[in-house]
Formats: C-alpha cells, sequence, structure tokens
C-alpha cells in the first residue's frame, strides 16, 4: 500500500512535495458495568494520511500550501489518485508562507520502552481489571462503569525529501465514572487515567482516589465567600496552570504575535517574591503516552528547557514555524517537566487557606492568562479546624498572581505532565454558594 501511493505521488506534477503518516493500531477493549464484564473486544487497523504540498508565488510572496487526504487499506489506484488530485487542488488555494520539509538528519534516537512489550496485550487484560477494582470496596461508594482501552501502535513518517523513520509505543487509558450515596443523594464524578506502562499500584491509587473523592464531594459544605485569600490549586488544575508558559514559549504563538514573550527575559516579571519557574520539554518521559522519538514531520526529538527560574531560554515548535521566525527547530514535543519549588506540602499547609482539589472544568486562557472555574471539592482551612467544601467558584489573572507564588517540593504526574502537586497562590476572591 505505501509503495502503491509513493508510485502514484512520484507521478504527479501538481504537487511539489509530499508526506505519509502511517499508524498500524492493535487494541484491546473491556467494557464494565459496575464489576460485570460487559464487552471485550480486540481490533487492528490501518490508518494512512498522506499531505501533498504546493508551492507557488502572487508577486514577490512565495507560498507552500498543504491539504491532507485519509487513505484506506482497501482502496484501489484509482479512488486514490482521485483523492490525492483532489488535495492537490485545495492546496492551491492555501496561502501559507513558504517553508522547508524536514530533511532526513543524522541523529540517534533512543527507544521508547514500555513492559507492555513483553508480553502481549490480552496478558494484561486480568491485572488491569483486578487493579481497577480490588480497591473498589466502599460501603456508599462504588464504579458504576468502566472502560479501558490498551493500545500498541506502529508510525511510520515518510516525505519526499527522503525522510524514513519509524517507532512503537504503548498507549493505555482507564475512563470510569463513581458513585456515592449519602442520605438519598447521588454523587457522580467522572475520571480518565492515561499510561503508557504497566503500573498496577498507581491504577489503584488513581481509582481510590476519586472513591475517596466522591465520599468527600458527598459530605462537603458550602463554600464561603472569602476576599484576597491564599488558595491552593492541587492535582489537575495545576497542569493546566502550567499550559499558560508553555503556550507562551510555543513558535507559531511568537509568529502570529499572540505571545510577547521575549527570549533572556523573565515572564514573571521583576521583584519575583516567591518561586520561579523552570520548565523542560522531555519527549522521552516515561509513563507518557505522548513520548515518541519523532514529531508529526518526522523531525527527530531531545529535551529542551525552555524556562530557566522565569527566563525564557528557548522557543519551541515545529519545523514549519521554526523556520518562519529563525530558530533551531525542536520539533512538537508535548510533554512538559516542571521544577518542584521551594516548601514541602506541610509548608504550604500552615495558615489557613482554601485548597481546591476538584472542578467542574478548571479553564485556562493560555492566551490572556485568565483562569477559574466551579469549585466542585476543595478544603478549607480556618487555622483550627479544615471543612470539605463544594460550590462557588474561583478565578484569577496569572499576571497579578505569578510575582508572587510558591510550588510545593513534591511532585505529580498525570501522564505528559510532571510538575508540582501543589501551587499556593496570594490575595485570590473565592464566590460563595
Amino acid at each position: 500500500m505505501i509503495q502503491k501511493i509513493i508510485n502514484i505521488l512520484s507521478n504527479m506534477s501538481n504537487i511539489d512535495g509530499w508526506k505519509i503518516n502511517v499508524d498500524e493500531i492493535k487494541s484491546k477493549e473491556l467494557f464494565f458495568v459496575k464489576k460485570e464484564l460487559d464487552m471485550n473486544r480486540s481490533k487492528k487497523v490501518k490508518y494512512f494520511k498522506v499531505t501533498v504540498y504546493k508551492d507557488f508565488y502572487e508577486g514577490e510572496n512565495n507560498f507552500k500550501g498543504f491539504s491532507s487526504a485519509k487513505l484506506f487499506p482497501d482502496m484501489d489506484e484509482e479512488n486514490i489518485k482521485t483523492k490525492l488530485d483532489e488535495a492537490a487542488f485545495f492546496a492551491s488555494f492555501v496561502k501559507n508562507k513558504y517553508y522547508p520539509l524536514v530533511k532526513p538528519f543524522d541523529h540517534e534516537c533512543y527507544n521508547l520502552k514500555s513492559n507492555f512489550s513483553e508480553k502481549p496485550l490480552s496478558e494484561f487484560l486480568p491485572k488491569l481489571t483486578n487493579a481497577i477494582f480490588e480497591v473498589d470496596n466502599k460501603e456508599k461508594g462504588f464504579i458504576n462503569s468502566c472502560e479501558l482501552f490498551l493500545n500498541n501502535t506502529v508510525t511510520r513518517i515518510i516525505n519526499s525529501e527522503g525522510v524514513d523513520v519509524s517507532f512503537e509505543g504503548y498507549n493505555g487509558q482507564i475512563e470510569f465514572i463513581v458513585n456515592y450515596n449519602e442520605n438519598n443523594e447521588e454523587i457522580e464524578l467522572f475520571k480518565d487515567i492515561k499510561f503508557s506502562g504497566f503500573n498496577p499500584n498507581v491504577i489503584s491509587s488513581e481509582i481510590e482516589k476519586m472513591l475517596t473523592i466522591s465520599e468527600k464531594r458527598a459530605k462537603a459544605h458550602p463554600t464561603p465567600s472569602l476576599k484576597n485569600h491564599t488558595v491552593l490549586l492541587t492535582g489537575e488544575p495545576v497542569k493546566k496552570f502550567f499550559q499558560y508558559y508553555y503556550f507562551h514559549a510555543n513558535a507559531k504563538s511568537i509568529y502570529e504575535k499572540v505571545s510577547t514573550a521575549k527570549l533572556n527575559e523573565n515572564i514573571q516579571g521583576k521583584d519575583i517574591k516567591g518561586d520561579m519557574i523552570t520548565i523542560k520539554l522531555d519527549p522521552y518521559l516515561q509513563n507518557s503516552t505522548l513520548s515518541k522519538p519523532y514529531d508529526e514531520d518526522g523531525y527527530p526529538l531531545k529535551e529542551v528547557t525552555i524556562f530557566d527560574k522565569g527566563i525564557l531560554k528557548n522557543y519551541w515548535g515545529v519545523h514549519r514555524y521554526a523556520s518562519y521566525i529563525d530558530m533551531e527547530t525542536t520539533g512538537n514535543i508535548q510533554n512538559v517537566v516542571v521544577e518542584g519549588g521551594s516548601k514541602t506540602l506541610k509548608e504550604l499547609t500552615k495558615n489557613p487557606y482554601i485548597e481546591l482539589l476538584e472542578f467542574s472544568d478548571f479553564q485556562v486562557n493560555t492566551l490572556t492568562g485568565n483562569f477559574g472555574g466551579e469549585i466542585r471539592l476543595g478544603r478549607y482551612f480556618d487555622g483550627n479546624k479544615i471543612i470539605p467544601i463544594t460550590g462557588g467558584s474561583v478565578s484569577g489573572f496569572i499576571q497579578d498572581v505569578q510575582s508572587h507564588m510558591f510550588f510545593s517540593k513534591e511532585l505529580q504526574q498525570d501522564n505528559n505532565f510532571v510538575g508540582p502537586a501543589t501551587i499556593q497562590l496570594f490575595n485570590l476572591n473565592i464566590s460563595g454558594n
């Protein structure tokens, strides 16, 4: 199939380059209703995505248009050619500034390691099932439904410049709903866990955490209204918070002038009173489903530091946008590693605070720095006692808090993010319910 596509592309006079992305996926899937297996299925699929490029001038402006087509293994030569001709036609209307395609690199890439490679995927299913349900033992709380996906993907990337690279990866995902009944009121919470290696203790811990959260949510008190208060963000909101800095160091954001971050300047401003941000991008992060040795253009990836103690050291970006701003290409690295801070969790919780653990939907506008969300579960420490709270909301602006914030020394991992478990922010307003 690949050679058939290449032969057709090589004989097309209406394009100036091409790229083929191939993913061959073997999948095992389990579906549970409570603890009973409802469905067990396997899949083996192959996807072909072909991108064609068209170079053209308008006046003195040089453009590179592109368009993509999805092809399937059972397509005949005539259908393939029709699809690619359509893509070539559409590419001639796309006015992207010209950029060169990725060329082959003499670069040693590491093999991604996963213990899922040691046995057939089917042999891990009973062990994963046990890790899920062994902690489902609360009197009033339980797993209502659960879906387990385990994929093995072999990726190949080829282009007209001579790039031809392949790599293999594993992608696991557990989606589940927990329920808790208290005083005729039922709490229902959703969670998904992503992983690339077999670590049953981590899975059991995450499941147990959600069961505990559902119990605390059922017993929580209304959130009080507070002004200029100390707020601790813990868990998933921390990951979203740091996406602001990832976005503003992106070459695409710089080129499109939606980021004003400048190299060798401190993004947190002057007179920093708290912890300063250090962020690196690591394409080989363990247990991340987004770890890979090459990006979607076939560019080889390696670790890069983007912020060092608040100072923007490097932009990151795909080959296209890197060429636009005349920087060395890093490729599309999606694993973010943030250095821990100067305070322990014990130190962060010494004085009165409100700690926010779960939101209905915590959002960060990576362009403006606005953040906030409706509180699903938190803890309020008034100096004497800790009270579980729910309801109300919090909002803020990263530019207002980033010069005075602290990070925990303790770290967490959430798939493609490793960083502080908790961020301490000051002078935020909490709207009660």
